[in-house]
């Protein structure tokens, strides 16, 4: 069976919101087939998504074990080159929500533009853009304030345009589409990753090959921002920067090629942005006793 396009949702322990998501979906006129990947999931979820969308458009497959992000979605869309070669793959977090006419137009604008391997809209919440950052972008991304503020100044930049696509250099991995046809020649996504720095490769390598990643300016989705990610890190900014720091360092050594002395600076760094996140724990922890 071929497709015109497929959606991957990753699941982990989410079974209720991918099952939102994905009644949500399957209705729609675009994608032409839904596939959740189980991620090795403790928490019943590929038994229970299997009764829910027995006998329907919707694939439920389980992944042997849980390898992360890059791993999960690449063991998604290889099922679907498997089983319905599509054209385009969406991307999706289960906890991220987006119209019909948003997910159609995103594959008009691929149709009409062949020079980009990525598109992506506008996230309604916080930020889902930035720069494709080398050494000095690697260490501004270590900073909560530094780096969304410039997000923050990207985004905005980017609603004000007047064109339907600005290049970018890197588009959050919540929410995206990619072009099968360029997922194939960079082959997939950075495995060695397990959570953070896939989309920055996945733009590295899509550079490498002349493709581009854009954002469709008038086009929005919603991002309830990583409940997965919340439950097993219990919202602690510092307990997902470990992975944040393993995932990074790959992104320095086998595609920016940096040398001892920037990979020592890049530790100072991390520790520097470990301890802003630390106090950004406290501060939480102090306004939640607070309220509560």
């Amino acid at each position: 069976m071929k497709c015109t396009s497929v959606m991957v949702i990753l699941n982990y322990n989410d079974m209720k919101v991918t099952e939102k998501l994905t009644r949500t979906v399957k209705d729609y006129d675009c994608p032409d087939r839904v596939i959740i990947v189980d991620n090795a999931s403790t928490d019943g979820s590929y038994e229970y998504l299997r009764r829910a969308f027995n006998k329907t458009e919707v694939d439920v497959i389980e992944a042997p074990f849980n390898g992360g992000y890059a791993s999960g979605n690449n063991f998604g869309i290889r099922y679907a080159i498997e089983h319905y070669s599509p054209e385009y793959v969406f991307v999706a977090n289960p906890d991220i929500a987006v119209s019909g006419d948003t997910l159609n137009k995103m594959v008009e604008a691929m149709n009409s533009h062949g020079e980009y391997g990525v598109l992506a809209p506008i996230v309604n919440q916080g930020y889902n853009v930035w720069r494709l950052p080398g050494f000095i972008g690697m260490i501004e991304s270590l900073f909560l304030i530094w780096f969304n503020l410039d997000k923050r100044r990207i985004r905005n930049k980017l609603i004000s345009s007047q064109k339907k696509i600005e290049d970018i250099g890197v588009v959050e991995g919540s929410f995206f589409m990619i072009r099968l046809s360029d997922y194939i020649a960079i082959d997939g996504l950075d495995e060695r990753t397990f959570l953070y720095a896939e989309e920055i490769i996945l733009s590295h390598r899509l550079k490498e090959k002349g493709k581009k990643v854009g954002v469709l300016t008038g086009l929005r989705y919603d991002h309830l921002h990583s409940a997965s990610i919340k439950k097993e890190y219990k919202a602690s900014k510092r307990r997902a920067f470990h992975n944040f720091y393993d995932s990074f360092r790959i992104y320095n050594k086998y595609y920016l090629k940096t040398n001892k002395l920037q990979d020592g600076i890049f530790y100072i760094c991390y520790c520097l942005a470990y301890a802003e996140r630390f106090i950004y724990d406290l501060i939480k922890g102090g306004k939640q006793a607070t309220e509560n």
